[in-house]
């Protein structure tokens, strides 16, 4: 329940205080950098704030989030990191389905919005995954959401990116979302 649970308390945390394509190069350049780690990559707005240290209050699986510095919203758009145990093994399309059937299991009001195919980076190769959309809510009080998530898996690890944010978000946000999501790659 733990891991089902990751998602639902990240959304909690940063309530309000068709295929898609990555940008050009020199449009990246422009607005993005790379945000690098041991294990991973991934490409994340240049206005984006980055969160790399939690207290205990965090699931112990979050690796780094970033969000949309908008302080004037009922919820902060944003990218989770997160690192999970993959003992069985899972490819990157089984682990998928098990984290959307996980989020079937743990959100009201649960929809799957659609399903794409990727290709992500590992290490010097590529690795086909998914790139799912859904929406969902915490509980009955809680904000609708919207998700979009890929995940990559590694011998026993399973590493997923995840967007949060509002169905009403601006486009622009939305699909700088879409690209940091589209960059993230396994070392």
């Amino acid at each position: 329940m733990k891991k089902a649970s990751s998602l639902l308390f990240l959304t909690l945390v940063f309530t309000g205080c068709g295929s898609s394509s990555a940008p050009t190069e020199e449009e990246a350049d422009v607005l993005f950098h790379t945000y690098r780690t041991a294990d991973f990559s991934i490409e994340v707005p240049n206005d984006w704030v980055t969160e790399s240290a939690f207290t205990n209050e965090f699931p112990e699986e979050l690796r780094v989030a970033f969000k949309h510095d908008e302080s004037e919203s009922d919820f902060v758009a944003n990218v989770t990191v997160i690192k999970e145990d993959n003992t069985e093994k899972l490819s990157n399309h089984d682990y998928v389905q098990k984290k959307l059937r996980d989020h079937e299991n743990t959100l009201l009001s649960y929809q799957l919005l659609s399903q794409d195919e990727v290709t992500l980076q590992i290490g010097a190769g590529e690795s086909a995954s998914l790139l799912t959309t859904f929406q969902g809510k915490n509980d009955s009080s809680a904000l609708t959401l919207e998700f979009m998530q890929v995940t990559l898996t590694q011998g026993e690890e399973a590493w997923t990116a995840t967007a949060s944010y509002l169905p009403n978000e601006d486009e622009f946000v939305v699909d700088r979302m879409n690209t940091m999501l589209l960059t993230f790659s396994l070392k």
